[in-house]
């Protein structure tokens, strides 16, 4: 509990400090949008965190809580998933969409609280993506199908145009039509692609790094492993015992009754045999 709270305590601190500049990440790093290096580029941030399992809900939640402090105008969860298998090993997954001038800040503020809460950094990715291109080509696609439509609906307006001709023109313009949809789609998803980023959290139990963290989480893997092995002996002998005690109490049944009975049976044949005509 002492860890939930620190952890959210910490996050709210920051995001306080990203209510006050969101125009700018102040940290360093790119800062999406602000900057000729930046234009038209596209972020995308991942992070992968190692902390103790019992750990792991708590600093999910704080994750997730810090995005709904920011409001859904600036923080928006996409994804969120929590797994233990069978040997009881813990992973958890956390997906946002943040704002893009605050983006970077917002990630490294949830990575120093995870810190604080017992958490190593075990890897981070930031991408950036050249959407610029696209939306270039994108804007010259509706330039031209404007002048297009505009062409074609002044040749549609004549009137004596003919009937072979009209429906030529007119096949011509819902392609031309199409093509202006599509290019302002293209223009949409990289406006929104500029404006907000992807920001991913992966948290996985263990200890973090080092020889001695390495040591013990190989013998919790041990034990896991060995937990696993007892569950799937017990797996089997409760799913083939029942089999198995049907079939010793046949063949106790044969050997105690059936083969005795056999034996005179199979004697009183062979006295009938022998028997002189």
């Amino acid at each position: 509990m002492r860890l939930a709270i620190a952890g959210i305590g910490i996050l709210a601190l920051a995001l306080t400090g990203c209510s006050k500049a969101p125009g700018g990440g102040g940290d360093g790093g790119p800062d999406v949008g602000n900057g000729a290096a930046t234009a038209g580029l596209a972020f995308t941030y991942s992070y992968g965190l190692t902390l103790p399992a019992r750990s792991i809900a708590t600093v999910q939640e704080a994750h997730a809580a810090a995005c709904e402090a920011l409001g859904s105008g600036r923080c928006r969860i996409t994804g969120l998933g929590y797994t233990v298998d069978r040997a009881g090993t813990v992973s958890a997954d956390l997906s946002v969409r943040v704002a893009a001038p605050i983006a970077r800040r917002f990630a490294r503020e949830a990575v120093t609280a995870a810190e604080q809460a017992g958490a190593t950094l075990t890897g981070a990715h930031i991408g950036g993506d050249d959407v610029s291109l696209a939306q270039t080509a994108a804007t010259r696609q509706s330039e031209e199908a404007t002048v297009e439509l505009t062409r074609i609906d002044r040749a549609l307006a004549r009137p004596d145009l003919p009937a072979a001709e009209r429906a030529e023109l007119r096949s011509q313009r819902a392609a031309e039509t199409q093509a202006a949809r599509t290019a302002a789609a293209t223009q949409a998803e990289g406006a929104a692609s500029i404006a907000t980023a992807p920001v991913k959290f992966h948290y996985e139990a263990g200890r973090g790094s080092g020889l001695l963290n390495s040591l013990r989480d190989s013998g919790d893997t041990a034990i896991a492993s060995a937990t696993a092995t007892v569950t799937a002996i017990t797996w089997l002998v409760a799913m083939l015992g029942p089999p198995l005690l049907s079939l010793a109490v046949v063949a106790w049944l044969w050997l105690w009754l059936g083969a005795p009975l056999w034996r005179r049976i199979a004697a009183t044949m062979r006295a009938r045999t022998d028997e002189p005509a």
